[in-house]
């Protein structure tokens, strides 16, 4: 569990570095406020992958519902973060400098549109596989206690 949460620390502080580096020259509080808004905005849409896979998948127990729940929820909001908002950043740091029209600035976002759409269809199978594989590790060893 340590090296999980290490890795998602790790996947977290690399976003946030990229992010960071692709907003290019915005004032730094611009850039605080966009790195914290896009976490909060990741965080809520895993959230609700994760509530639309865990449905139909029970648990023994709620804590080990809510140990599973946080820990999931955590890493795949740094990846979602890592994979969606330093291309998100760059574009907004486009459309600030002025490099780019509005024109280009709606293709680029509707590709990161399209990318949001086939991470959330991976990621909502991933999620199921792993919580069924977590439980079913768990039944395994509380078989071989027996």
């Amino acid at each position: 569990m340590t090296f999980i949460i290490i890795g998602a620390i790790l996947i977290f502080i690399v976003s946030i570095i990229w992010i960071w580096h692709n907003l290019g020259n915005i004032e730094k509080p611009r850039k605080i406020a966009f790195i914290v808004i896009g976490l909060l905005i990741t965080y809520f849409i895993t959230l609700i992958i994760y509530q639309l896979t865990k449905g139909s998948i029970i648990y023994p127990s709620e804590e080990m519902q809510k140990t599973v729940s946080n820990t999931l929820i955590l890493v795949f909001t740094g990846l979602n973060s890592l994979i969606l908002l330093p291309f998100t950043a760059n574009v907004f740091d486009k459309i600030l400098e002025e490099e780019i029209d509005k024109n280009q600035a709606q293709k680029r976002f509707i590709i990161i549109l399209i990318v949001l759409v086939a991470c959330i269809f991976i990621e909502k199978g991933y999620l199921k596989d792993t919580q069924e594989g977590i439980i079913n590790m768990y039944n395994e060893v509380q078989n071989a206690e027996k």
